[in-house]
């Protein structure tokens, strides 16, 4: 199959571009990549440190994304050339001129519309960080961290509108939450799981199959990125947003 993989520029992303590029060997890839997650904003400032955590990782002698795409026999692509209008026509015409037969979203930063959604035989399916409904939006896993909840989650959904995390799902995953670990080490755990759901899915197609999925059900939460007083309260509580001490655990 002709798979076009959508991904972000951050360390869980990273990890996990790698594992399916390695498990996809038998398909032919596209790659593109956004560099934000979502609209402009100004986050505060334990974010910023984060992001420049992931970005000081990315950095310590590991392949580049650039040569990720190398490996998968593809170009690295973007949309920050076009303001990140990834459904401008230009960005359109982009990602069909690979002719997908399926796309598949792991931490994308830009949200897709209707005529990118037509494009593949088979659709879009988005590995998401969080159980859905239950926790639509970013940072799932903070949230959940929030709640002291038992488990984390990886939900492997479709793409069938403009909504977020809204599409029928195929697959969720649960890991045990580790609260005494950052939150960036329990994210990047969810996606040993994770790379292994989006595998099977694609078995599945390869294999002449159609992908079963349920519509979502249950408890909606919505959440946004965690504002300065939240963070206060999660690091009162002993909470770390990522800890030097785990390095070789993020690898």
């Amino acid at each position: 199959m002709k798979i076009t993989l959508l991904t972000n520029r951050d360390l869980a992303s990273h990890i996990t571009l790698g594992r399916l590029i390695d498990g996809l060997t038998n398909h032919q890839l596209s790659i593109f990549i956004s560099e934000k997650v979502g609209s402009d904003h100004s986050l505060p400032k334990p974010l910023m440190d984060l992001s420049g955590f992931e970005k000081e990782l990315l950095n310590d002698g590991r392949p580049s994304f650039e040569q990720l795409a190398q490996r998968a026999g593809c170009q690295l692509q973007g949309f920050s050339d076009l303001g990140n209008q990834v459904n401008g026509a230009e960005g359109i015409a982009r990602i069909a001129a690979t002719a997908p037969d399926l796309i598949i979203s792991v931490r994308f930063g830009l949200i897709i519309r209707e005529q990118i959604i037509a494009l593949p035989k088979y659709g879009i399916i988005n590995l998401h960080s969080g159980v859905l409904p239950a926790y639509r939006g970013v940072m799932a896993t903070f949230r959940a961290m929030q709640n002291q909840d038992r488990e984390i989650g990886s939900t492997l959904h479709f793409i069938q509108d403009g909504g977020i995390d809204n599409g029928d799902i195929i697959s969720i995953a649960r890991i045990e939450l580790a609260l005494e670990k950052s939150y960036l080490l329990n994210v990047v755990k969810l996606y040993d799981q994770g790379c292994r759901q989006i595998l099977a899915a694609v078995d599945v197609l390869a294999s002449g199959q159609a992908i079963e999925a349920q519509p979502q059900q249950g408890r909606i939460g919505y959440y946004t990125f965690p504002q300065s007083d939240e963070l206060d309260t999660f690091f009162a509580a002993g909470g770390r947003l990522f800890d030097r001490s785990e390095l070789v655990a993020l690898n």
